[in-house]
């Protein structure tokens, strides 16, 4: 069996996939604040509320985007950032063995 040898992802890779994870939080919690004002103070009215299954189905959704952009952005974290941690964690133990 042949291992390949890992290469790195690249940098613009990584905050892609940051910057669409907190997109996904920030529009979700948006589109909540506006449901939940418009449900308050129906004279604003920024979203139709005509058809029953679209009013939860649309908050349904936006629960679910806050769900997968906070899933998506700790996976992300733990994939590209979680090495580097490690990294400096085992130099900063060989340094203290260093000085003992």
């Amino acid at each position: 069996m042949i291992m390949k040898k890992k290469t790195s992802i690249p940098r613009w890779l990584q905050i892609a996939s940051t910057v669409i994870a907190n997109a996904a939080i920030v529009l979700s919690i948006i589109y909540i604040v506006f449901y939940i004002l418009d449900g308050f103070n129906p004279m604003l009215h920024f979203l139709d509320e005509q058809v029953f299954v679209t009013r939860y189905l649309d908050v349904i959704l936006a629960g679910l985007s806050l769900v997968l952009g906070v899933v998506f952005l700790v996976c992300t974290w733990k994939l590209f950032y979680r090495k580097q941690g490690k990294k400096a964690k085992h130099a900063h133990n060989e340094a203290e063995q260093d000085y003992e």
